[in-house]
């Protein structure tokens, strides 16, 4: 791995094995045409995120998900994580369920979704309702707003990810009640507000 200003950040991902793109639970993982350019190729019968590439759309995810929640937006949860669908803070409007069907018909108000389990049924259900999406862990592209590539089947990779989500909305909060930037987790975001999503 080439030196960078998120080599410590890299490392941790590729040390927990965030890099491999989720298999199916039948062992039978169809990555899309679309995806490709975001893998480094496939090992075994794994594929392999490009962590270096996914690392801007991991920060346009924390990005938005922080502005949303500073416009006190709806945001939803589609996950099988028992720390993210038990752990988020009442007073924020977000909401997280474990996928079944016909879920996100009881969600039509919701402004943003994060897909952290992605099946053909619920991509279709996505699309029909038009919402704006998050891929965490994607093997797919198709109308994705934002793809959050990495692997947080990993133990410890899913506490990072709920922390991380944990501390994005917790400085949406204040910057509800004070409006200031506040200093943060993934390198610099914009010129105007220096942002830091890193570990």
């Amino acid at each position: 791995m080439h030196k960078t200003k998120n080599a410590a950040l890299l490392s941790f991902f590729v040390g927990s094995y965030g890099y491999l793109v989720p298999r199916s639970k039948n062992d039978n993982v169809k990555v899309s045409k679309t995806i490709q350019s975001y893998l480094l190729g496939k090992r075994d019968l794994f594929y392999l995120y490009n962590l270096e590439k996914s690392i801007y759309g991991i920060r346009a995810t924390l990005e938005v998900l922080e502005t949303m929640i500073d416009n006190e937006s709806d945001i939803l949860f589609i996950n099988n994580l028992p720390i993210i669908t038990q752990g988020f803070d009442k007073n924020i409007s977000i909401t997280s369920v474990k996928w079944k069907r016909g879920v996100l018909s009881k969600f039509k108000k919701v402004d943003l979704v994060f897909l952290c389990d992605i099946t053909k049924e619920n991509l279709v259900e996505s699309h029909r309702g038009c919402l704006l999406l998050v891929g965490v862990g994607s093997s797919t592209t198709s109308r994705m707003s934002y793809l959050f590539n990495l692997n947080i089947e990993d133990t410890l990779l899913s506490y990072w990810f709920f922390n991380v989500m944990s501390v994005i909305c917790r400085r949406g909060k204040k910057k509800l009640k004070s409006n200031m930037g506040l200093p943060g987790l993934l390198g610099e975001r914009s010129p105007r507000k220096s942002c830091n999503y890193a570990i």
